[in-house]
């Protein structure tokens, strides 16, 4: 069995196809812009404090992929199924990302911040994401059922609708605005 491929702070710009697709590869402090791995099979290889800035990653394969430290700053991240991967060092930043139809469910996410993202139609069931943040995110449709939302802020997030009673929600912080969706199943008029 051969060593996996190391790289080391490395920046990769406008990749099209991936870098390693022999065998699994570990990213230590890279940086990936404007890069295209639309439906690669990433399976197996690690990134540790990493960013992936402005690529496109939607589909990509993630089973037993370890993300450490990762930041995706203005990603287009549509379907990507993050349930198989490495969920021992599991740490990832959203910011201004499409999160549309991806699936975090049963993940750790403790303390994961999702900034001005769309993740509408994502689920989150069974996932812990307390003490994280929804900051300017659209949740239209997104699901969250046997959730850990405690301390969770969700004063800015908008168009989310779930169930208080089918999540854990102690210390989950939402603004008046947000009441609507947290009530919607009493089929009240909220004026």
């Amino acid at each position: 069995m051969t060593a996996p491929d190391y790289f080391d702070g490395r920046l990769f710009t406008a990749l099209r196809a991936f870098v390693a697709a022999e065998q699994d590869a570990v990213f230590c402090g890279c940086t990936f812009k404007e890069c295209n791995f639309q439906g690669a099979d990433l399976a197996s290889f690690s990134f540790e404090d990493c960013v992936f800035a402005d690529c496109n990653l939607s589909l990509i394969q993630v089973a037993g992929t370890a993300f450490k430290g990762v930041k995706f700053e203005r990603c287009k991240m549509e379907g990507i199924n993050f349930f198989d991967c490495c969920r021992t060092v599991l740490s990832m930043h959203f910011l201004q990302c499409d999160l549309r139809c991806a699936s975090f469910a049963g993940l750790p996410l403790k303390r994961t911040d999702f900034t001005d993202c769309s993740v509408r139609e994502a689920v989150f069931s069974k996932a812990d994401l307390s003490g994280s943040s929804f900051t300017r995110c659209d949740l239209a449709r997104a699901v969250f059922q046997q959730t850990n939302l405690e301390k969770t802020d969700f004063t800015t997030a908008y168009n989310f609708v779930f169930d208080p009673e089918s999540n854990r929600m102690r210390k989950a912080r939402f603004s008046v605005y947000g009441l609507p969706g947290l009530l919607e199943k009493y089929g009240l008029e909220i004026e």
